[in-house]
This record gives structure tokens, C-alpha cells and sequence, in this order.
């Protein structure tokens, strides 16, 4: 029985102590901590008045202010209001939903309605986006090492808006790259990558990027190679024949065809300065051989001006597997450095 009244004291100081947590938050205006209290409770059948109240005052209120706050941003016609505006409309949507399981009864006492925020925020996202991506590609690309930081402000707050933004990457690694004096490139189980292929990936043009690369496991930003699979297709000699007659001649023509390809298929991920990662992007490269010449046997009189001119080819020695990868991996130094030109 002791055991008993122990466990109901600490249990109703527990409560108590919560009571007053609330109602501190409550006094301070957290609003949306109160709700975040409290409005679980009331969905699952907590009928105390006072919790009740307390929720339906921290809605009221801090809608208002949203409400508010809202009307006096847009007054300004400012382009950098804009993420603000978005953050406060997707506030009062999820204070609206989070009461939405309140049973009728308390709903029509509490005075909650239904809010239809979607229209508004569809507009301010995108109001949102395109001056977040704008201030950030400006700060960017003026040079200098302090605006690059300063961009990094801008590109969070691009991800609490829309992580799906298509400019989010490029601009990440924009940003991460700026502020670091060397980028350092590598690649993912380089054991199993063949040399040849690591040096023609690591081998970038002088001035090609705006970056010094280097060839470091560590450094203060990172591109990160992973080549998932090398495909080599079999050699094919693909012939079409037909035959062409002319003034009572006749002439069986040949169109040969060889190929060959080497496709590189894999990822190519980005970390800042923190080793962080900031994305990852597919690739698949190929380079293919493809030798197309024409045969005749018969008269060549017969052929018409267009088979003559493709006459004079042969058959070509196909090209290896190791020479083929190695043009594809120039393929894919020339992606890299592209990516990190944007």
C-alpha cells in the first residue's frame, strides 16, 4: 500500500508539474508548444476545461498574429519577405490541422473552422523560392569568399521551403566549394576501379574548374566518384544487302556496320567543408565504336551516286575494353567538370 501512495504522488506531481510547464509556456506566448502539449490529449478524449481553454486561446492568438504579421509583410512589396510569409502560412495550416481531430462538440465551442491555406501557400513558396535562389546565385557569383558564406543563409532557408527546389543542389555545392580553399576528388572502392580509368577521372585541364583539385581522402570539400558497374557490350557487325541495276548491269551492295560500346554507370556525391553531403547525382557515360563502310560486288556501274560515295571504308580493328573505358572516363571527367563549372 505504501508502494501504492508512493507511486499516485510522484505520478500527480508529474501532472502538476506539467500543468505548470504549460502554463508557463502559455504566459511566455509559445503558442504552438502549448498546442503541441496539449492538443494530442484533447484528440484522444482529454475533456479537462481548463486544457481545453488553453489551446483554444494559444490558436486564436497566435493565428492572429500570423494573420497580422502576414498583412504587414506584404504591405512592404519587398521581394525578401517572401520566405517569411511562407513560413507563417505553413504554421497556421499545421495548427489547423493538428485541432482537426478535435471531437464537433469542442470544435463549435472553441470557435475552429476549417482554414483553406493551399492557394496561399502554393504563391508564397514560389515567391519564396525564387527569391531565396536569386539572392543566393547573387551573393555567388560576385567572388568573394565572405558573400559565399553569407549565401549560406539563404540556401537553408531554400531547403526549409522546398528540399526538391531543382537549383538547391547546384548551389550547395556552388557555396561549398567557394568558401574552401581546395577541392579533393576520390573515388569509392578505388581497389576495384583499374588505374587507368582513376587517372583520366582525376585528370582535369588547368583552368578547366575554378577550383585547385586535389587528389586527397580529406579535405575542405570532397567529390566523391562511385562507379556501380562498367557494362562492355559484345561486338556486333550488323549487314544490310540489296541490289542495284542500271542500263541492264547489276551490283550487290553491302552496308556494313560495327559497333562496340563501354558504359560507365554509377554516382557522383558532394560534401562541404564538415563532411556533410550535400547531394548525389546519377551519371551513365558510354563511348562507343562505330566504323560504317560499304562493299560492292558486281558492276559498280550499277550504283547509284549516293552508294558510290560511301564506298572506300573497311572493315576497322575493333577497339579493346581498356581503351574504350579509358574514352569514357575522359566522358566522365568532362561531366565533373561541368557540374562543378555551373
Amino acid at each position: 500500500m505504501r508502494y501504492l501512495r508512493l507511486c499516485s504522488a510522484l505520478l500527480l506531481a508529474a501532472l502538476l508539474a506539467s500543468c505548470n510547464t504549460t502554463k508557463k509556456l502559455y504566459e511566455a506566448k509559445e503558442y504552438d508548444q502549448v498546442i503541441q502539449r496539449l492538443a494530442p490529449d484533447i484528440c484522444y478524449g482529454d475533456m479537462n476545461a481548463n486544457r481545453i481553454n488553453m489551446v483554444a486561446l494559444s490558436y486564436h492568438k497566435a493565428n492572429q498574429a500570423d494573420h497580422e504579421r502576414i498583412q504587414a509583410l506584404k504591405a512592404t512589396g519587398q521581394p525578401d519577405v517572401w520566405p517569411e510569409i511562407y513560413q507563417r502560412y505553413c504554421s497556421m495550416k499545421g495548427r489547423n490541422e493538428a485541432l482537426k481531430c478535435f471531437p464537433t462538440k469542442i470544435k463549435n465551442a472553441i470557435n475552429y473552422k476549417k482554414l483553406d491555406l493551399d492557394d496561399e501557400l502554393v504563391a508564397a513558396r514560389n515567391k519564396a523560392e525564387n527569391f531565396l535562389v536569386a539572392k543566393a546565385t547573387q551573393l555567388l557569383g560576385t567572388g568573394s569568399k565572405t558573400d559565399a558564406m553569407d549565401a549560406e543563409t539563404y540556401l537553408i532557408q531554400l531547403a526549409r521551403t522546398n528540399r526538391e527546389n531543382p537549383n538547391l543542389l547546384g548551389l550547395k555545392k556552388k557555396q561549398a566549394f567557394a568558401v574552401a580553399d581546395e577541392v579533393s576528388i576520390g573515388i569509392e572502392n578505388e581497389s576495384k576501379t583499374p588505374d587507368y580509368l582513376k587517372q583520366v577521372i582525376y585528370d582535369f585541364d588547368e583552368g578547366e574548374v575554378p577550383y585547385e583539385m586535389v587528389h586527397a581522402k580529406a579535405s575542405n570539400a570532397m567529390v566523391t566518384v562511385s562507379i556501380d558497374d562498367i557494362e562492355i557490350s559484345p561486338i556486333r557487325h550488323d549487314e544490310v544487302t540489296f541490289k542495284e541495276t542500271y542500263g541492264g548491269k547489276t551490283a550487290t551492295v553491302t552496308d556494313h556496320t560495327q559497333t562496340k560500346s563501354a558504359t560507365l554507370k554509377g554516382t557522383v556525391s558532394y560534401r562541404n567543408a564538415d563532411g556533410k553531403r550535400l547531394g548525389v547525382a546519377p551519371f551513365e557515360v558510354k563511348s562507343t565504336f562505330k566504323n560504317e563502310y560499304t562493299t560492292v560486288a558486281g558492276d559498280r556501274d550499277a550504283c547509284s551516286e549516293e552508294t558510290i560515295s560511301r564506298l572506300g571504308g573497311a572493315s576497322m580493328p575493333v577497339p579493346v575494353d581498356e581503351s574504350l573505358i579509358l574514352d569514357a572516363g575522359k566522358k566522365l571527367n568532362d561531366v565533373i567538370g561541368q557540374e562543378l563549372r555551373k
